[in-house]
C-alpha cells in the first residue's frame, strides 16, 4: 500500500497522514488563539474520551511539577463530587456528540462550574452557544485522533491564561523546531525513524513504557497503533511495572509474539534514566531484547511533543505495512451508534416512568 498522492486505488491512508502532517499547524493556530477566560478557578476537569481526554493527559503531565493547580482528566459518564463553582470544567469531544462528554457538561452546568468546550460542532457547540460558556472551536472532516493538536494547543492557552506556567508561550517557540522534526520523520522521508522503528515491532504486539512526562504520551502510541495500525498494543509505566509486571515478562512461556518497548528521553532525570536502565536490562537477562525509542529536547514540552509525532507516523508506517485504511473506526463507530440507542431508551423509560407517576398522582 503506498502514501503518495498520485495512487487512486489507496486514497484513504494519503489522508489520514495528510491529517498526521498537520500536528504542528494545529498546535500553533490553537496556543495563538485569544481566549477569554472566566474568573474564580482554582482547578480544571477535563472531561472527554479519547483522543480529546488524551490531549489533557500529555498537558497535565507536562505541569504537573511546575504548577500548583490540579489538573484531572475524567473520561467517564460522571463527575467527580468535589466539582464545584470553582473548577473550571473543559468538556472536550471533537463530534461534540460524544454522549458521555455531554452528560457530563449537564453535569457540570447543574453544579454552577466554569465550563469551556472544546469542539468541531455537534451538541456541544449548541449547549456552549445556548448557556453563553466559552466556545474553542476545531476545524471539521477530520478524525478525533488527529485533532490532538488542536486540542493540546487551546489547553495549553487555558493553562497559560489562567496564570499557570508559560506553557503557550514554550509551546510557539516550538513550533520551527517540530516542523523540522516532522520534516525527518514524515511518510516520504525513505529515512525515517518512526519507518525503522515501525520495520522492527511489525507482526509484535508490543507493551510500550515510560516514566515521567511520556507517560501519557505512552498511552498515546497505544491507541494510535489500536486504531490506525490495527493492532494489539499495550501500555505501562515506570517504575510500577518493576514492581509486578517485570515478573510476567521473566517468567512468561507466550511472549514469542510480544515486544517491551521503552520511549526514552535524553535530557530526563537521572533518576528515570536509572530506572529504565535497569528495567531494560533486567529484561534482557531474561532472554528479551526491548525496543529502545529515543527522542532528544531541550526542555520536557519538546521531548513529550515530539514523541507524539514519532508515535503518530509509526502507526502510519505499520497501517502500510499491514495493509490496511488508518481511517477505518467501524467499530468505534458501531458502538457509539449502540451506545446512543442505548442512552436513548433509557431517556424515554425515565420519562414513560415520570409520566406514569403524575398520572397516578392525579387519580388518588
Amino acid at each position: 500500500m503506498s502514501y503518495e498522492p498520485d495512487n487512486k486505488q489507496h486514497s484513504a491512508p494519503v489522508l489520514m497522514a495528510e491529517e498526521v502532517d498537520r500536528f504542528v499547524d494545529g498546535l500553533a493556530k490553537a496556543a495563538k488563539t485569544k481566549i477569554r477566560m472566566p474568573e474564580g478557578s482554582n482547578r480544571i476537569c477535563v472531561c472527554g474520551m479519547g483522543g480529546s481526554a488524551m490531549s489533557g493527559d500529555i498537558i497535565a503531565d507536562a505541569v504537573l511539577t511546575s504548577w500548583d493547580v490540579p489538573i484531572q482528566i475524567i473520561r467517564s459518564i460522571g463527575i467527580p463530587n468535589w466539582v464545584d463553582e470553582k473548577t473550571l470544567v473543559v468538556a472536550s469531544s471533537y463530534s461534540g456528540n460524544t454522549k458521555e462528554t455531554l452528560m457530563m457538561y449537564d453535569q457540570a452546568k447543574a453544579k454552577g462550574c466554569k465550563i469551556i468546550g472544546i469542539t468541531s460542532g455537534g451538541e456541544l457547540k449548541d449547549k456552549c452557544l445556548r448557556d453563553g460558556n466559552r466556545l474553542l472551536e476545531v476545524p471539521t472532516n477530520m478524525q478525533p485522533r488527529s485533532s490532538s493538536g488542536y486540542m493540546i494547543g487551546y489547553l495549553a492557552n487555558i493553562i497559560e491564561s489562567m496564570g499557570g506556567p508559560k506553557i503557550k508561550a514554550e509551546l510557539l517557540k516550538l513550533v520551527p523546531t517540530l516542523r523540522r522534526f516532522r520534516g525527518s520523520i514524515w511518510m516520504k522521508n525513505k529515512g525515517s525513524y518512526a519507518k525503522q522503528i515501525a520495520e522492527k515491532i511489525h507482526g509484535t504486539v508490543p507493551a510500550i513504557y515510560a516514566a515521567g512526562p511520556l507517560l501519557s504520551v505512552a498511552v498515546r502510541w497505544k491507541n494510535q497503533i489500536n486504531e490506525n495500525s490495527k493492532m494489539l498494543a499495550f501500555s505501562g509505566t515506570i517504575p510500577e511495572m518493576n514492581h509486578n509486571e517485570i515478573m510476567g515478562w521473566a517468567e512468561c512461556t507466550h511472549r514469542s509474539k510480544l515486544i517491551p518497548l521503552f520511549l526514552c528521553e535524553e535530557g530526563a532525570s537521572e533518576s528515570l534514566i536509572s530506572m529504565m536502565n535497569e528495567s531494560i536490562k533486567i529484561l534482557r537477562a531474561s532472554g528479551l531484547e526491548p525496543e529502545v525509542v529515543t527522542v532528544w529536547g531541550k526542555t520536557e514540552l519538546e521531548r513529550s511533543l515530539k514523541v507524539v509525532m514519532l508515535g503518530d507516523y509509526v502507526s502510519l508506517f505499520l497501517a502500510s505495512l499491514n495493509g490496511v485504511d488508518p481511517m477505518d473506526v467501524g467499530q468505534i463507530a458501531s458502538f457509539k451508534q449502540r451506545l446512543a440507542i442505548l442512552l436513548g431508551r433509557k431517556k424515554a423509560d425515565k420519562k414513560k416512568i415520570k409520566k406514569s407517576t403524575k398520572e397516578e398522582s392525579r387519580n388518588r
